[in-house]
């Protein structure tokens, strides 16, 4: 009878096995996952571009080429306002039709001397091109002239303010906000020399001691 004789395994097949065991040399599926890329950065948000200024022609009054160039001017530093138009001002209801008192009517657009000096200023109104058409917001802006003909930059007198149912004025030295036509509230502004601007001035007791702020 022949004896089998089971021999041990060599020392380093052992070591060799252990080795396989515990790094996975030859077992793909057990090694380490690469790390991932990081995630691609967010397109960036193009910004929304700024609006274009309104045309000084589009509101159909008939500039002087000086006031045209004011105007314009003003439209490129205030590209959120647009002219207020003779369409702006709300129909009267059962008032008096200013173009049957005085011919030609612009509510919102007035030549004169406002600031008593004997050089021609004018005053207009602007509409915020973001504004309801129902209830645009307008701001009443001056401009007053140099003496060679052309006009200093636009003043705000009034921003943000209901006038769809008023007009501008002049009263000899006075620029006139009226919020409504067929009431005989007024807001009136007059050159103060010392400040060298237009201010607030109170003609009743009654009326208050400031202008009206700006409702936005």
């Amino acid at each position: 009878m022949t004896r089998t004789t089971h021999r041990r395994p060599a020392a380093p097949l052992v070591a060799l096995a252990a080795f396989v065991a515990v790094t996975g040399l030859f077992a793909p599926g057990c090694r380490r996952r690469p790390p991932e890329p990081p995630p691609a950065a967010a397109a960036p948000v193009p910004a929304r571009p700024a609006p274009a200024p309104a045309s000084a022609s589009a509101a159909g009054y008939d500039f002087h080429p000086a006031e045209k160039a004011a105007v314009e001017a003003f439209l490129r530093a205030n590209p959120e306002l647009r002219l207020a138009t003779d369409g702006d001002r709300r129909p009267p209801d059962g008032g008096e039709d200013m173009n049957l008192l005085y011919g030609v009517y612009h509510p919102y657009f007035v030549r004169g001397d406002a600031n008593d000096d004997g050089v021609l200023d004018f005053v207009l109104a602007f509409v915020r091109r973001d504004s309801d058409g129902e209830t645009p917001w307008f701001s009443v802006v001056v401009f007053t002239g140099r003496g060679d003909g052309t006009f200093r930059p636009g003043v705000f007198l009034e921003r943000d303010v209901s006038l769809a149912d008023g007009d501008l004025s002049l009263d000899r030295d006075a620029i006139v906000v009226t919020p409504d036509t067929s009431e005989d509230a007024t807001r009136r502004y007059r050159w103060d020399p010392s400040r060298r601007r237009h201010v607030y001035v109170r003609d009743e007791s009654e009326e208050p001691d400031t202008p009206p702020p700006a409702q936005t």
